[in-house]
């Protein structure tokens, strides 16, 4: 496990001119850096009057004592300055003024020394000692100024630096996210050798037709600031790798000319046999040291990560080291509630943990560039990156050439700081914007600039792209959409955004347009929208005075599968399910009793990672018991399935009504858990006899309501409302009423699709009253019989026919069966069931069947087989559960079983409702995909339902 603290010494990659950069220690770098992080002097300007009055803060003995203290890095709103902005402006936006004093020292005369700024949003105009250094419009991307010439050696220096939040081209940098001003990364000065230095270090890897050895082919651009005329020396390059144990595999030293007067581009190639390769499951990192030595002395040295790894697209799929991979991404914005966008070592390794535990191995960088530590972790500890040229708001406006600037310069930054990273796969042209001429000239910059990584649009999925575009990318298609493009494109395909998690229940259909999509070769993939919840940790006013901290949540919605800070929500399961690389590749499997043994397939989808090295346990289980235990390591290569032979011996004899199944634990290496699953064991007998029952009498009394008992259970009807009136055991009662239920309060997903539909208010279908057509009471000796046919009606417009039937056996167990056509305004139903209200004792749930999470029709892999249990108002109770059968029962254990209803959901603080009929989860703005799962009331629809009812004692078995 890496430390916050060891992630600083190895926050180095790569090191450019006019980019930042973050050397090693001293001891490694002979030229020193200084840190200008800190506090500095802070001025806010609300409107572009009072930046006006600001204007000449940058000269030498301003008067500042107005100004206040604000931390560098940092965003302005996130320290109190003004509340946080969403979006674009209107009208003025604020504006900030910065000033900060620092020393150099004296020996630093001999030095070139370039300041840094990793970002400053939006625009920032800078000055050193009254100079003007220079203006850099773009927000997300970093910049540098050569200071040498204006540095007080020896002597106090004052850095001013006014950022604006609104320019030309400031769309750019704005998205469906919070516009934070600010100088919210490092702010640093890097020195060098004045006369001669390392430029730039460039590395490409290039395996043989093997993936066996590798050339490592370096660009090393050094810079020379002499005159044409000047008399130099040639010089040496001294290129070392080093392994991650840091000692030395390779190295190659080749003399130079000397080119006074110019800057020169040297290739050096380097032949390393069978280097270990670098992918999100094996991140395997070298380091190469770059040393610049004149007459016999290391005068400057780079030092930067390499990974080997080469991508390519040919034939329509994607490949790292020849090998077909699949991405299972999230899309990320660069930002934490306490901080705003000047995110910390901390918060990057929380993500990226958090991430690789629920596998996902891609992250897409919506909608810039990240923080350049963010992706040396993603370096070190294994992801896959998108990087995204930020266009924002500002890509739709493309076809205006006055913008030409503003698109060629953050194509050429973004590609310029983070080429180096073999984290980064391909690289994203925008969002969702338009193709342009300007889109193309990105495009080509970016391949010339780079050209061993693939290129996307996001949202641009046209079979007419031209070839410079690489790979398609749609968004928000169906699972058939994407089944369809996948299983006939040409060009690989990755979804950058194709499953919305709205708030925590508008997350339905990944795992249905996840598989529709990868099991085509072209299927490579895509990313979730999105990681976290758009949230920042705001300071406010309280109504009765004072302030108070609160947190302050993206006013289009909540999005995140985490909290803002990183909680973990119901849709992160779901993620971490869907994205499991190894399962049984079956949910069923037939056996016979008295069999020793079974043998299961599971299916191996790492692209690297073989099941030798996965650790697999295995449970067998007779309902909540277990049966017989083991662990497994089995080999089975990636992309492929493998058996597993386990025990049955444990099952000695099939008992009556009970489930068998095996539960299955997958892990890595490391004990981290990958995923649980389990398969049902079905037993192929030719008779199997239910054990002893306790039958009664059935005994029926009619007056003004219909009274059924058996043994210790009466059933009481009321034929005014069809419905069972009560229950009760041994003269408690169990039961206190029952109705049909069609309707719940809406959820924001659905909210949002409903009024799409229809936007007249909507009933409450649950008041209703009734209007018997129709009851009858027969009986025979073992059961008896009720049939009832009734309207029930909410209002003049909405009404819905039902029909009962009601069967009371001998053994006190009630079945069900019902039938609903609905003549409602609503175009579709949350679900369809009865509720059965019960005694408030009653509260404790068990249940078996999918759990410990909720589970729907088009969201329930993170649910697994087995029994769970949770007392009303806990966090295993709520939600929509898929049931085989459920107790609801007393500290005593007396209650209720309801068996054979697919779904339950507790109701209130006394009632649970059996539902046969469940609306599929949302995704945002999309219904569900399937037609089972919509549940419409157009015209003939009808729906069907049964399930039985038993009332318990506290030794009552399943």
């Amino acid at each position: 496990m890496l430390t916050v603290r060891s992630l600083c010494g190895y926050s180095v990659v790569v090191l450019f001119a006019l980019i930042p950069v973050r050397s090693f220690s001293q001891a490694q770098e002979p030229n020193p850096t200084l840190s200008l992080n800190g506090t500095w002097q802070f001025a806010l300007a609300a409107t572009d009057a009072e930046a006006d009055e600001l204007a000449t803060f940058y000269r030498p003995n301003y008067d500042a004592a107005a100004f206040k203290t604000i931390a560098v890095p940092s965003n302005w709103a996130l320290k109190g300055f003004e509340p946080p902005h969403y979006g674009r402006f209107t009208g003025d936006a604020s504006q900030g003024f910065y000033i900060h004093s620092f020393m150099v020292p004296d020996t630093w005369r001999d030095k070139r020394v370039l300041l840094h700024f990793g970002g400053a949003w939006d625009s920032a105009e800078v000055w050193l000692n009254g100079k003007p250094l220079g203006r850099h419009d773009s927000g997300f991307t970093s910049f540098a100024f050569d200071v040498t010439p204006e540095l007080n050696y020896g002597a106090n220096n004052v850095l001013a630096v006014r950022v604006r939040q609104v320019t030309h081209d400031y769309l750019f940098d704005t998205n469906d996210d919070w516009s934070l001003g600010g100088i919210y990364r490092d702010v640093f000065l890097e020195t060098m050798p004045k006369s001669r230095w390392i430029d730039r270090v460039d590395a490409q890897t290039v395996f043989d037709d093997q993936f066996r050895d590798a050339d490592l082919k370096v660009r090393i651009m050094v810079g020379d600031s002499r005159t044409r005329n000047t008399v130099a020396k040639p010089y040496d390059l001294l290129l070392t790798l080093l392994g991650e144990d840091g000692k030395e595999v390779q190295s190659s030293t080749i003399t130079i000319e000397a080119h006074p007067g110019t800057d020169r581009d040297t290739g050096i190639t380097m032949h390393v046999q069978h280097p270990l390769h670098w992918t999100a499951e094996t991140p395997a990192l070298y380091t190469l040291r770059v040393e610049l030595s004149e007459d016999g002395q290391v005068s400057h040295m780079r030092t930067r990560p390499i990974g080997f790894r080469q991508i390519s697209t040919a034939g329509g799929i994607f490949r790292i080291n020849g090998q077909a991979i699949k991405l299972r991404g999230v899309d990320r914005h660069d930002e934490y509630p306490d901080v705003g966008r000047a995110t910390t070592p901390a918060d990057w390794l929380q993500d990226i943990e958090l991430m690789k535990a629920a596998n996902i191995n891609f992250i897409r960088t919506s909608h810039y560039p990240p923080a350049a530590g963010f992706l040396d972790l993603c370096d070190r500890m294994g992801m896959y990156v998108d990087d995204e040229v930020p266009m924002g708001y500002g890509g739709d406006e493309a076809n205006d050439p006055s913008f030409a600037s503003a698109v060629m310069l953050r194509s050429y930054e973004t590609v310029a700081r983070d080429l180096n990273h073999p984290s980064i796969i391909l690289w994203s042209i925008g969002n969702e914007d338009p193709l342009t001429s300007l889109h193309m000239a990105s495009i080509r910059t970016v391949k010339g600039l780079d050209s061993t990584r693939p290129v996307l649009m996001p949202w641009r999925a046209d079979d007419w792209l031209p070839p410079e575009i690489d790979i398609l990318a749609p968004h928000y298609f169906t699972a058939a959409q994407y089944d369809q493009l996948a299983g006939r494109s040409t060009r690989p395909v990755v979804t950058t955004e194709y499953t919305h998690a709205y708030g925590t229940d508008g997350f339905g259909g990944l795992r249905e347009r996840w598989n529709a999509l990868t099991k085509h070769p072209a299927g490579t993939g895509g990313a979730i929208w999105m990681w976290a919840d758009q949230g920042l940790k705001v300071t406010r006013d309280k109504p009765g005075g004072g302030t108070e901290s609160v947190l302050e949540l993206n006013p289009n919605g909540i999005d995140g599968i985490v909290g803002s800070y990183r909680e973990p929500q119901r849709d992160y399961w779901e993620t971490k399910a869907v994205y499991a690389q190894v399962y049984p590749a079956i949910n069923k499997l037939d056996f016979v009793p008295g069999q020793a043994s079974a043998r299961i397939p599971i299916q191996n989808d790492f692209d690297f990672t073989d099941l030798r090295d996965i650790k697999i346990g295995w449970a067998l289980m007779e309902d909540d018991r277990e049966l017989d235990h083991g662990t497994a390591q089995i080999p089975g290569q990636a992309h492929a399935t493998a058996w597993l032979d386990f025990s049955l011996n444990a099952i000695k004899k099939i008992r009556f009504g009970a489930t068998y199944y095996v539960w299955f634990t997958f892990e890595h290496a490391n004990g981290a858990d990958i995923t649980r699953r389990t398969v049902e064991l079905v037993p192929k007998v030719d008779d199997l006899l239910q054990g002893k029952q306790d039958l009664g009498t059935l005994t029926v009394r009619s007056g003004k309501d219909v009274q059924v008992s058996t043994g210790h259970v009466i059933y009481t009807f009321d034929p005014q409302t069809a419905q069972l009136a009560s229950a009760s055991l041994d003269g408690a009662p169990i039961v206190t009423s029952t109705c049909l239920t069609l309707w719940r309060p809406l959820n924001s997903s659905e909210e949002i699709i409903m009024k799409r539909d229809d936007k007249s208010p909507l009933p409450d279908l649950n008041f209703y009253h009734t209007v018997v057509r129709s009851w009858q009471v027969t009986r025979s000796a073992d059961e008896v019989r009720i049939e009832a046919h009734a309207d029930q009606i909410v209002d003049q417009e909405d009404h819905f026919l039902a029909s009962y039937v009601y069967l009371i056996h001998r053994d006190g167990t009630l079945a069900i069966h019902y039938s609903v056509q609905p003549h409602v305004q609503t175009p579709w139903l949350p679900f369809v069931g009865m509720t059965i209200r019960t005694v408030p004792e009653l509260n404790r749930l068990q249940w078996l069947g999918l759990g410990p999470t909720d589970a729907y029709p088009n969201e329930n892999a993170a649910a697994i087989l087995g029994v769970w249990s949770g007392n009303l108002g806990s966090e295993p109770a709520t939600g929509v559960k898929a049931t085989r059968w459920a107790e609801l029962t007393s500290s005593s254990g007396n209650g209720l079983e309801v068996r054979d209803c697919p779904y339950i959901r507790l109701e209130g603080d006394s009632g649970l409702q059996a539902l046969t009929s469940v609306l599929g989860r949302p995704s945002k703005t999309r219904r569900p995909e399937n037609p089972e799962q919509r549940l419409d009331t157009g015209q003939g629809s009808s729906f069907q339902g049964e399930f039985t009812i038993s009332l318990l004692r506290k030794s009552s078995d399943h």
